[in-house]
């Protein structure tokens, strides 16, 4: 059987090591300076070198005690973390939802809140459009990619589909009669690289090359979601380039306007995701089961 360093004087280590001070180690732990004193004298005894340089002015720490600091915060914080995950409330479903689906997912959420009552939904917000369950706190997440990735649960939401939006006062004044009005107007980037209003343009073009010549899509401000050029078309700022499901009550309710038909899939989708380890939990699967049925209302 391996013989492990005594956990409670790896943890004095690394608070002494922070504060490089006995006495201020002492006082955050709530401890005298004698006892954090002796917990890292048998620690040095356990390795058979010190790990601290003794100075009038404060403590410093050996190469050995360089070394092994890194090594001791990340094996606390990885414990801290997965024992967060088990002794979460099994009440609780920590969910990640990346900002541009908020429009979408927040509804969806209210009600599934309302029916569950019992069940607490912690709703981080993001502008990652991944999740890394490894070290994120995380029971399941909202993604967007052409693939949901490996070793994860997945369940299909929607696929992207994209068009121009704008409010329509917009257009009382310049009106989008065709595809060349378009350049009369502010595009507004969801990303910084224009890709998506290149790409739309590029599908229109397959029609009626002509009119879009002079639509420069490398002009207007970009914006670091989705949902922040939405926002500043709602506000009458220019015309962004949105997803049909993300922009569907907007134009319902006249907030926004769709002033071209075509559409553009460009092949990635939204997904509830989630690992293996959580497969089995009644709130996941409850919820899971819930958004698949509900997520086209």
């Amino acid at each position: 059987m391996r013989r492990l360093p005594p956990l409670n004087a790896l943890q004095i280590f690394e608070t002494v090591a922070r504060h490089r001070s006995f006495t201020r180690a002492a006082d955050h732990l709530c401890l005298t300076q004698g006892a954090v004193s002796r917990q890292i004298i048998a620690l040095e005894d356990y390795y058979k070198f010190p790990l601290f340089k003794r100075h009038a002015k404060g403590l410093t720490l050996t190469a050995e005690g360089e070394l092994l600091l890194p090594a001791v915060k990340e094996s606390f914080a990885r414990i801290e973390e997965i024992s967060l995950r088990l002794t979460r409330q099994r009440t609780d479903l920590a969910l990640k939802v990346p900002t541009c689906v908020m429009r979408w997912m927040l509804p969806k959420i209210m009600r599934f809140q309302a029916e569950y009552p019992d069940l607490h939904v912690q709703l981080t917000t993001t502008w990652q459009h991944d999740v890394d369950f490894q070290m994120e706190p995380f029971d399941a997440a909202i993604i967007y990619g052409s693939s949901p990735g490996a070793d994860v649960q997945a369940v299909p939401l929607f696929e992207e589909r994209l068009t121009p939006v704008c409010a329509p006062d917009l257009l009382k004044d310049k009106p989008l009669a065709q595809l060349a009005d378009l350049a009369r107007h502010t595009l507004l980037h969801p990303t910084r690289d224009h890709r998506d209003w290149k790409m739309w343009l590029a599908k229109v073009a397959e029609g009626d090359a002509a009119e879009v010549q002079a639509v420069d899509a490398e002009h207007g401000p970009s914006f670091d979601t989705l949902d922040m050029a939405t926002n500043a078309a709602l506000q009458g700022f220019g015309v962004a380039i949105s997803d049909l499901a993300l922009i569907d009550e907007d134009v319902a309710a006249r907030r926004l306007v769709r002033p071209f038909d075509t559409v553009l899939k460009t092949g990635w989708r939204y997904y509830l995701v989630y690992p293996d380890s959580v497969a089995h939990q009644q709130k996941l699967n409850l919820f899971r089961d819930w958004i698949a049925e509900h997520w086209q209302d």
